[in-house]
């Protein structure tokens, strides 16, 4: 499934800091505020997707060849960085392992982001100045020279205006219903872009490879275009207050106050985050070393075209899509005839299930072990396995954390389990760099025995700990 894009902590809002103004009229039944935020949130990730779908690409058959290489600023210290933390060897390495580190980066900045929204500069300004660093860094993209001062620019600026999901709880109050269809209507925007912008971008890269990048920029021009002439149907800036039953007061001992079990669930939660993480890798190989073996080992010409192998990245987002709808009917329908499993008891079985996606192609290669000899139908079963895995443990484990954090807690341990992404995406970008110096099997067979390894930590923790993470959830009845 293509990962989601970060969000920066979500802080509830009291109805007394918010402000009701006119403009907060409604269309189709939700906030004009809603749309404007889907439409941002589109165009943010046609930019990002776009850009990622051919960042690996541009960098081993463009950038990091020699005639290139030397009129790029700052290269020298970010390749001797990277060298120092993955120790590739050879160009295709290197570029795996910049792209690894750089998607690495995107599930972590927004922490900092949080950080200046709640403390510094507030949600709006800190999305507004997030849309405009993106949109300078896209365009940076477009020339060799300034290629990691680009980054630097996407990555301030994806931190910054990762407060974006945020914002759409905001437009409502706690107890409104429309919540949870507010943010299915928001993801939509999102997997819509994931399926477009892929093609788009690798096609005008297929010409030119900066002109794939410039499609990007324009995206996210669009996106910043779209906020600032929407800014007056958001939410206004409200008080942040803590969810907590505790008198004001009481506020600061509620705060740090915390009971042996909720001690004990912390911990727990924090020490899941790593094995979730390495539960993750198939999936999140697939924006890195998978677009580099699939354009050598698949057979991508299709009815005379030469399919971009790019393109399997928006084939993920639309079985994503599907697969998201189908599991989501899956378990409403099981919870109508039998106890609801708990959340770990699902984590578990998505993990253990998108284990056998990497099989896939490892079975293929060991078939077609040539150069472009491997079948898309092994590629279009390793993303249907691999998509309904991740739709199970991605949604579901962020509704586990949400659910069994400590209340004082649970604003930062929702935004730790999205780190997990974080550490899950610099493990592939080691990963990557195996590509070539170990047999196309194997490195196939160690992404799916780690997923293998997670799913069996989490089944034991589902057993062992469900005190804490599922007290009384495997005896609860059926669902009406």
């Amino acid at each position: 499934m293509t990962e989601i894009l970060p969000a920066s902590p979500v802080v509830e809002q009291s109805s007394a800091g918010k402000q009701r103004e006119p403009e907060q009229r409604e269309l189709w039944g939700h906030p004009i505020g809603l749309w404007v935020l889907t439409l941002t949130e589109g165009w943010v990730g046609f930019s990002l997707y776009g850009m990622q779908a051919i960042l690996a690409l541009y960098l081993t058959d463009h950038l990091l060849q020699p005639a290139h290489s030397g009129a790029v600023v700052g290269l020298g210290p970010l390749e001797a960085f990277v060298s120092a933390l993955y120790a590739p060897v050879g160009p295709r390495a290197m570029s795996a392992a910049i792209t690894g580190l750089f998607l690495a980066l995107v599930y972590a900045t927004p922490l900092l982001g949080g950080f200046l929204a709640d403390r510094v500069l507030g949600q709006t300004r800190t999305i507004l100045l997030g849309a405009i660093l993106m949109t300078a860094g896209h365009f940076l993209m477009s020339f060799d020279w300034s290629f990691v001062l680009a980054l630097g620019f996407l990555l301030a600026g994806l931190g910054m205006a990762g407060g974006l999901r945020a914002q759409v709880g905001a437009l409502y109050e706690l107890g409104d219903r429309r919540r949870s269809d507010a943010y299915q209507i928001y993801m939509m925007g999102l997997q819509i872009a994931v399926i477009v912008s892929p093609v788009l971008c690798a096609s005008l890269a297929q010409i030119e490879w900066h002109w794939g990048f410039l499609a990007a920029g324009l995206g996210m021009l669009i996106g910043l275009v779209v906020y600032l002439v929407g800014r007056r149907w958001l939410p206004a800036p409200a008080v942040a207050v803590l969810r907590s039953e505790a008198p004001a007061p009481d506020i600061k001992h509620a705060r740090l106050a915390l009971t042996s079990q909720e001690k004990k669930t912390t911990w727990l939660l924090l020490a899941l985050v790593p094995v979730l993480a390495v539960g993750a890798v198939p999936n999140s190989e697939i924006f890195d070393g998978y677009l580099l073996w699939g354009r050598e080992h698949f057979q991508l010409h299709l009815l005379g075209y030469e399919m971009p192998v790019s393109d399997l990245i928006s084939l993920d987002g639309f079985i994503s899509t599907l697969c998201a709808v189908l599991v989501l009917w899956f378990w409403k329908a099981y919870a109508r005839r039998r106890p609801d499993l708990s959340e770990i008891s699902k984590v578990t079985l998505g993990t253990f299930i998108g284990a056998f996606g990497p099989l896939m192609l490892a079975l293929g290669s060991w078939i077609s072990p040539g150069p472009h000899e491997v079948s898309l139908l092994w590629g279009l079963a390793f993303h249907i396995i691999n998509d309904i895995g991740f739709s199970m443990s991605y949604a579901i484990g962020m509704a586990l954390f949400s659910r069994a954090a400590p209340v004082s807690l649970n604003t930062i341990l929702v935004a730790c389990f999205s780190l997990h992404l974080f550490l899950s995406n610099l493990l592939i970008g080691k990963l990557a760099t195996l590509l070539g110096r170990i047999s196309d099997v194997s490195f196939w067979l160690l992404h799916s025995g780690a997923a293998f390894v997670a799913a069996a930590i989490l089944g034991f923790c589902a057993v062992r700990f469900r005190a804490l993470l599922a007290p009384g959830k495997e005896t609860a009845p059926p669902v009406p």
